[in-house]
């Protein structure tokens, strides 16, 4: 499982820089949109493509947060809670996160059969990719958490406080 788990830090650094990648090219569109519109023209594509790449830095984004213990948590129960309080609570939060991964890993699948009828409005691209992009974003999740609990039971990470 080690090994496993050095792997998946390394697709992490990978999906890491392609979320970067996608950042900058969302904000090129954005500008050159800007842009064009103080000439009075209008890119038919720049909206779409923002829009799908935001998702996909979203979607894809999802398991680096997890890993980095980077949610919204409410601090004044975490404050309160000390030793098998608090090992019960991250336990439980994983298990509603892994549910919810899962149940957005279900309905990906399921909409990527229909997305390859379907193609976008302006840049005519098959919705199954971006149905595609959110199932792996969430499936990384799913494998994140796993590894992250793997990492905490075992002993192999230190806690990050």
């Amino acid at each position: 499982m080690e090994k496993f788990a050095q792997g998946f830090k390394k697709v992490q650094n990978v999906f890491s820089k392609l979320i970067g990648g996608a950042l900058l090219v969302m904000i090129l569109v954005v500008f050159l949109q800007i842009v064009c519109g103080m000439f009075k023209m209008s890119l038919s594509w720049s909206e779409e493509l923002s829009r799908y790449l935001f998702v996909a830095i979203i979607a894809l984004g999802i398991n680096l947060a997890s890993t980095k213990h980077l949610f919204v948590r409410i601090e004044i129960i975490d404050g309160y809670l000390k030793g098998n309080a608090m090992f019960v609570m991250d336990v439980v939060r994983k298990l509603i996160a892994m549910y919810v991964s899962f149940i957005f890993v279900y309905s990906g699948f399921e909409l990527i059969k229909i997305g390859g009828y379907q193609v976008s409005p302006a840049m005519s691209i098959p919705m199954s990719i971006l149905y595609g992009i959110i199932f792996l974003g969430f499936l990384l999740n799913a494998v994140a958490l796993v590894v992250d609990s793997w990492e905490q039971f075992s002993g192999q990470k230190k806690e990050e406080n």
